[in-house]
């Protein structure tokens, strides 16, 4: 059950990075280079986090169905 919350909370995470990359990618269109650079760095952090949350919560799904079948 943990997990698919964790998936959920992930996917959320991810969907916000890739705002937040769209928002910088517009800012810089709209020549708002320094803020556009100044975003960078809090949007890959943010896509990378949910990212990793899904791998994690992929990962212990796949290890509960094994353990569920030894």
């Amino acid at each position: 059950m943990w997990y698919g919350i964790r998936e959920a909370v992930g996917w959320a995470i991810v969907l916000l990075g890739l705002g937040m990359i769209a928002l910088l990618v517009n800012m810089a269109v709209d020549r708002q280079i320094l803020e556009a650079i100044a975003m960078t760095l809090p949007a890959t952090v943010v896509f990378r986090s949910g990212i990793g949350l899904v791998r994690l919560a992929t990962s212990g799904r796949m290890a509960a169905r094994l353990d569920a079948e030894r």
